[in-house]
């Protein structure tokens, strides 16, 4: 009955001030100091939902009760209260707040004023978040806050999610609403603000936030007339960066110049060199890339929301639709997602809120069976000379091996099979408030919270035929079937599989509240709260082969199928008791502990306590500082200090038992499905330790103009994780369990500084920058006993920075066979293998022979220890630009396979690889060597070019032109014509422009072959309109 209530409440909403009798009134709001206009000001009539917001001249129309009192509001300014007294003109001074200190920043279970905030916090407004116009939202935070480490690995759609890493500590904790759960792929225009807790505060979230916690908060309905906005846009994709190719004239003269460089007789010869360089008939060139891969990709997004409040009733309801086509030229690679979410707030009584948060998404991932990796490696592996089709009818031509897979048909789903991947994703929670009668300042809070997700993903492979021609019967026929070039029509078969994922949690919180001020300058806040958490899964997989083309598993022989699954339970609880004091906003102290408990641990080690403690001091505040720091308009320090959990283990270790199935055992004629002993039991093991502390300042300056943040921070863990190195004979049938052992620490600083001026009075400045840098070292690793001084010198990790490349130096090229013949040996065959050109290494131990005894380190490792933003907005009129630099710093990247070797496992070749040192006549073995940047190149390869060595480790250092967007929105006088409170037209770019030392691939790509969807650049036009 209630819901019925509050649906009715929420669809009269609009109806309410139809029955008033209204006075229309016009009027203008301004900066009190300085004079000028103040857009997008909130101007309510108190007690309604009726209301509306300046233009960009700071003007406002609104029909009101004759003696109706206006409240004015907008962030940075004091709320002023102005009486109407049946005036129709008012003009209004707002008075800015005394800083940005009043700003409301989300922390653990709660809010606090920026000023009083005592722990290492950063935050950002949701509408920077939808700057960015990525499906996933985790790219959108790269550069956007301090301390954050966003890498995307992939641009691939429905699977280009970032790794988040906060200030090398790993991945955070992600809080949504209050619940513990993904925030991806949230619909980014749903997001009132993003927080992230980097100290020992996150202590509060128990036993996974060692690594931080990310606060994610919705959107909710604000006090004012009833708004439907719409945000919409459509746009391309296009790959950043992947490696150029050898056309069919380069290739073929390569191959040639490799196998005289080994002695043999070239494959093509000069003649057919020259028809591939003419393009003669029959000699045609294949671009791969060209063949597969379009040069744009559509996306589409659209929002739809509706939100609004009165004094009893909140609401905010949105849905949207984000669809993005993938690269290949089939259409086979689609992403759709459709978000819908409500979050509704109705004051049942004077003393008892109601709220309750609802979203549901529904994801639909489609591409080709044969998956990203292997149609890029087919692209690199694939000959320019080969052509996709056999037969002017479109036949597919078969390439010779499997090694060369014909991606013109892998791309085509119709063809090689598909991927389809559902989910199907529900969170709600509800959540009640009392305030609690005769104690001013006590509330009590019951929250539940519910979740599940269901992940079906279904796998169809084709069965599909492969040509080449027949000379004897001058026709194409088939040549083999499906991708295996020994399997015959009549046996091979098609095959089918599915994996269904489903997954829910649950949640409850009961909490005590306690906010309240003494003697005015007193402020005593306090809170107790417990919680529980569990969250519970199975899997069931299937395979069958089939003779027919039908893709459902009840259709498949009896024969080659398989199956199986398994589940998980967990459950975890906490008790949380936080205190906070401040004396006149100047002395200020928060005090806290997290007592957790986790059934991954067995009962006598599965409880800890974690305790927490923060303090502040407002210099700036106290009389005896003010003349010498009367520069600052606000001068705060900060420390803190935690400790904090970690449960992120394998569950129930300290249980024996056995895994099954595992393997299969043959008896008779059966198959039969084995049983493994799951190892040692540890009744010992808990979760490791993490003690933070951080040291930081806050400062404003030049009135209020720039704020200034920057934090040093170190955390040492214990307890880690690690198997005891001693050996056990094989007869002991066991393995030992893992331990608390190991203990590392990591270290570094952040801040962050931002600018905003009004320059003239149409002319708005914000700059905000931020940088972050961090290290680790492990203080302690567990392993075996050390042969000789060589092998601890190679191998112990214990009191080493991590993050650090080891290998053999390279010292550059050999210039001549002299300068060979008198280098210590490094081919074991006394440089009888090595030409000009090829890699020289340092003789580390000078001992003659280059060796693994030369390895040393070489290099950073492949994880960016500095990361930095820098972000630029700016308005004139109605014109509005923003922009968004971001990039990282000492970090390697280490290429191997394709894009090290030219011809590696029968591929082409890499473009750069034309810059190499080669014979003057590459068919005369005897010509002048020309010198080049890469070493020459043999049929087999050369091992001594192949050693990992700081030769091919490229610095992946970037900066990167993020986002940038230009927009354009209808003036006050034209919107109140066609009765629209916004209409807003722009334009984006997302990675356009990268500036790094790397030749072939984007510097965010993952370290190895090259072979994944590249990260893609998007251009976008899109439009915003509220009515």
């Amino acid at each position: 009955m209630k819901k019925l209530v509050l649906t009715f409440a929420v669809v009269l909403l609009p109806f309410i001030m139809l029955g008033q009798e209204a006075t229309e009134i016009t009027g203008s709001v301004v900066d009190g100091e300085t004079g000028i206009p103040i857009p997008s000001v909130n101007v309510i009539e108190k007690g309604t939902s009726n209301g509306t917001m300046t233009d960009f001249d700071g003007n406002f129309t609104l029909s009101v009760a004759p003696n109706a009192v206006l409240e004015v509001s907008f962030l940075g300014y004091a709320t002023k209260e102005v009486q109407v007294d049946n005036q129709t003109q008012i003009s209004i001074q707002l008075s800015p707040e005394a800083s940005s200190l009043e700003e409301i920043v989300v922390v653990g279970y709660g809010t606090q004023k920026k000023g009083s905030v005592t722990a290492a916090v950063s935050q950002i407004d949701g509408d920077l978040v939808k700057k960015s116009p990525v499906a996933n939202i985790s790219n959108a935070l790269a550069g956007r806050l301090p301390g954050l480490k966003i890498t995307q690995r992939s641009g691939e759609p429905g699977y280009d999610g970032a790794d988040i890493n906060l200030r090398g500590f790993g991945n955070p904790l992600v809080i949504v609403d209050g619940v513990p759960r993904s925030f991806t792929s949230i619909d980014p225009n749903t997001i009132e603000s993003i927080s992230v807790l980097k100290d020992a505060s996150a202590a509060v979230y128990g036993v996974r936030a060692a690594n931080g916690v990310l606060l994610v908060t919705t959107k909710q309905g604000k006090i004012g007339k009833p708004k439907i906005t719409l945000n919409a846009y459509t746009g391309f994709q296009s790959p950043t960066r992947y490696p150029d190719l050898l056309n069919a004239a380069e290739f073929a003269e390569l191959t040639d110049e490799s196998q005289v460089n080994q002695g043999r007789e070239p494959v093509y010869g000069r003649e057919e060199v020259e028809n591939y360089r003419n393009n003669v008939a029959g000699f045609e060139s294949t671009n791969w890339y060209n063949t597969v891969i379009q040069d744009q990709s559509p996306q589409q997004y659209y929002n739809l929301n509706v939100s609004g409040a009165s004094e009893d009733v909140k609401y905010f309801m949105s849905a949207g639709y984000l669809q993005q086509e993938g690269m290949w030229k089939s259409g086979d690679t689609n992403y759709e997602r459709f978000n819908i979410s409500s979050n509704l707030e109705a004051k049942i009584t004077d003393n008892l809120t109601a709220s309750m948060n609802i979203s549901a998404r529904l994801e639909n991932r489609d591409y080709p069976g044969a998956g990203a990796a292997t149609l890029m490696s087919g692209i690199l592996r694939n000959y320019p000379t080969y052509s996709p089709y056999a037969d002017p009818e479109g036949n597919y031509y078969g390439l010779t091996n499997q090694a060369h897979q014909n991606v013109a048909l892998l791309m085509n789903k119709d063809q090689s099979g598909y991927t389809e991947d559902r989910r199907k994703v529900f969170n709600g929670n509800l959540t009640l408030n009392y305030e609690i009668p005769g104690i001013e300042g006590l509330s009590a809070k019951l929250r539940y919270a519910y979740g599940t997700n269901v992940k079906r993903v279904k796998g169809w492979t084709q069965k599909y035929n492969l040509y080449a021609y027949d000379e004897a019967s001058d026709e194409y026929v088939v040549d083999y079937v499906g991708n295996d070039p020994s399997s015959l029509s009549e046996s091979y078969s098609s095959g089918y599989y599915e994996n269904d994922l489903p997954g829910n949690y649950n949640q409850m919180q009961v909490s005590l509240n306690y906010e309240n001020t003494f003697a005015e300058k007193h402020n005593v806040k306090g809170l107790v709260l417990f919680e529980t958490l569990e969250n519970e899964g199975d899997d069931f997989s299937a395979y069958r082969e089939f003779l027919l083309d039908l893709d459902y598993l009840f259709a498949g022989l009896d024969e080659n199928k398989d199956n199986g699954g398994g589940a998980y339970e967990l459950a975890s609880a906490g008790l949380v008791g936080r205190f906070n004091y401040d004396f006149d906003e100047k002395y200020l102290l928060e005090a806290g502990f997290r007592y957790d408990g986790s059934s991954k641990f067995p009962s006598e080690s599965r409880w800890g306590f974690f305790p927490f403690v923060s303090g502040g001091w407002v210099l700036t505040k106290e009389d005896f500082l003010e003349e010498p720091l009367s520069f600052f308009d606000n001068l705060k320090l900060r420390a803190s200090w935690g400790q904090l959990g970690d449960d992120s283990a394998s569950e129930f270790q300290f249980i024996t038992g056995y895994n099954y199935p595992s393997g299969n055992y043959i008896f008779g004629n059966s198959v039969v499905p084995g049983l493994t002993d799951r190892g040692l039991a540890n009744r010992n093991i808990t979760w490791f330790e993490a003690e933070t502390t951080d040291i930081g300042f806050d400062a404003t300056f030049l009135d209020r103009q720039i704020d200034f943040t920057f934090d040093w921070f170190y955390r040492k863990r214990s307890g880690l994780l690690a198997t005891r190195a001693s050996s056990l004979p094989g007869s002991f049938g066991s393995a030992l369990p893992q331990e608390n052992l190991n203990s590392d620490e990591t270290q570094g600083f952040d801040l962050s500084v931002s600018y905003r001026t009004t320059i003239a009075e149409d002319f708005k400045l914000n700059v905000t920058g931020n940088y972050g840098y961090s290290r680790s070292k492990d203080n302690y690793v567990e392993r075996a006993d050390f042969v000789n001084s060589l092998n601890r010198w190679r191998n112990d990790k214990t009191g080493r920075w991590k993050n650090v490349t080891w290998g053999y130096e390279a010292l550059g090229q050999f210039q001549s066979q002299e300068e060979i013949d008198n280098w210590a040996v490094q081919d074991d065959k006394g440089n009888t293998t090595l030409l000009p050109g090829d890699i020289k290494y340092l003789d580390y131990n000078n001992d003659g022979v280059i060796n693994d005894d030369d390895i040393k380190p070489i290099g950073k490792g492949t994880t960016p220890e500095i990361t930095y933003g820098l972000n630029l907005a700016m308005q004139w009129k109605g014109f509005d630009l923003s922009a968004q630099l971001q990039g990282a710093a000492n970090f390697v990247a280490y290429y191997d396979g394709e894009l090290q070797n030219p011809f590696y496992n029968g591929a082409n070749s890499l473009a750069v690889f034309k810059d190499r040192w080669h014979r003057e006549d590459i068919y005369d073995p005897n010509s002048e060597w020309i010198p080049g940047k890469f070493p020459s190149t043999i049929a087999s390869g050369n091992p001594n070019n192949k050693k990992y060595s700081s030769f091919w480790l490229k610095d992946a250092s970037y900066l990167r032109l993020k986002n940038i967007e230009l927009g354009y929105s209808l003036p006050r006088t034209i919107l109140d014509e066609i009765n629209v409170d916004e209409f807003r037209i722009y334009i984006s770019g997302y990675n356009l422009v990268t500036w790094d030392q790397i030749e072939f691939l984007d510097p965010e790509a993952p370290t190895g072959r090259g072979t994944y969807y590249p990260q893609q650049k998007i251009v976008n036009l899109g439009v915003n309109l509220t009515l």
